[in-house]
């Protein structure tokens, strides 16, 4: 099925949710919606959409009609005086007479979730959330696109590291073998070496450089055609790893793997990170282990569902999540591995390899 219908199969379930909610309209201003409901990529202060249970509009500026003319089937584009869109779509939803019109306050920032609620428009968090979870075809295809072109890119960098590279250069050829095979950015690209290798979300240094016989930690992905990909490794550079390193990469790996059979449509979020999670308590470093198991991806890198302890979020067939335990010791190195996964009925596939 071609994307701009597969968009407007998405809208249409969005009309279906609001009227099952009994609400006759819904404002977002968020690009990640717009993006998801149409198709079309927008910047944030390009567009309002307005979607009742009958129809979808886009008010927008007449210099981005146009911009919306592959989605005109399912969204009526109307323009307006440039910096009115917002007060745009709330005269339209007047017009139209309509009561209960919704917006999603994690969605807006403090100014328009102020001029929505003055508007009497009602909160209504996660409505088209909860519908990102579970990714369509074409998004399946975009996701294992990214997640191709960055297992790609690193079994290439991989060989070229050499001992006296700074961190900074790694990251410079891992962002160029990305863009060589076809990513539209880098949203994060994480290179870390030695004691480095334990602060979890590291800024690559252009003066620390990687010695032999040290740990060495890449975490990276990609944006490819408005969807992300996600993967962690690590390794020990130039040496035979030490034995305390190969005890806690094991477990490491132990626990990713735990995670990973515990994963499939219908279980919960916290049974995931507590089947990786009991692995690395099991082996005595559960305070080591400093953050959630994984996350979902798709049009933002840290996407729902979050794979955190105690979570009763359900984990849809066709989600997109990574799995990535990790254990860290504050001034020696860290460990983390991570894969990233179409959660199936039964069970899931690894996108994050050839």
């Amino acid at each position: 099925m071609a994307t701009h219908n597969l968009s407007a199969e998405r809208m249409r379930l969005l009309r279906r949710v609001l009227k099952d909610a009994r609400l006759e309209g819904y404002i977002t201003v968020s690009v990640v919606e717009q993006r998801y409901l149409s198709g079309i990529d927008l910047s944030s202060g390009e567009a309002v959409f307005l979607i009742t249970p009958k129809q979808a509009y886009c008010i927008t500026k007449k210099l981005i009609v146009s911009k919306m003319a592959p989605a005109r089937n399912f969204l009526k584009t109307e323009d307006v005086p440039f910096g009115t869109m917002l007060a745009g779509a709330l005269a339209k939803a007047k017009k139209l007479g309509l009561k209960r019109v919704a917006f999603d306050p994690d969605q807006v920032d403090y100014q328009t979730g102020e001029m929505l609620a003055k508007a009497r428009c009602v909160r209504a968090e996660g409505l088209v959330g909860e519908m990102r979870k579970a990714k369509y075809p074409d998004e399946i295809a975009k996701l294992r696109k990214a997640c191709k072109i960055a297992f790609d890119a690193f079994t290439e960098v991989k060989p070229n590291i050499k001992t006296g590279m700074t961190e900074e250069d790694v990251r410079i050829l891992m962002a160029l073998a990305l863009h060589k095979r076809g990513a539209d950015s880098v949203p994060f690209n994480i290179v870390c070496f030695g004691e480095n290798t334990a602060d979890a979300h590291h800024t690559p240094s252009k003066t620390r450089k990687l010695k032999k016989g040290e740990a060495v930690l890449m975490d990276f992905g990609c944006f490819y055609e408005g969807y992300t990909s996600d993967m962690t490794r690590s390794w020990w550079h130039g040496t035979p790893a030490p034995a305390e390193y190969t005890k806690i990469w094991n477990i490491v790996d132990a626990a990713r793997n735990a995670g990973v059979k515990a994963l499939r449509g219908g279980v919960t979020a916290g049974e995931i990170d507590k089947a990786a999670r009991d692995v690395i308590e099991a082996a005595g470093y559960g305070k080591e282990f400093i953050h959630t198991t994984g996350h979902g991806i798709g049009l933002i890198v840290h996407d729902a569902p979050i794979l955190r302890a105690g979570s009763a979020a359900v984990v849809p067939e066709n989600a997109v999540v990574t799995v990535e335990p990790g254990i860290y010791f504050a001034g020696k190195w860290g460990i983390r591995l991570e894969d990233s996964f179409l959660v199936t009925k039964t069970g899931s596939k690894k996108l994050t390899q050839k």
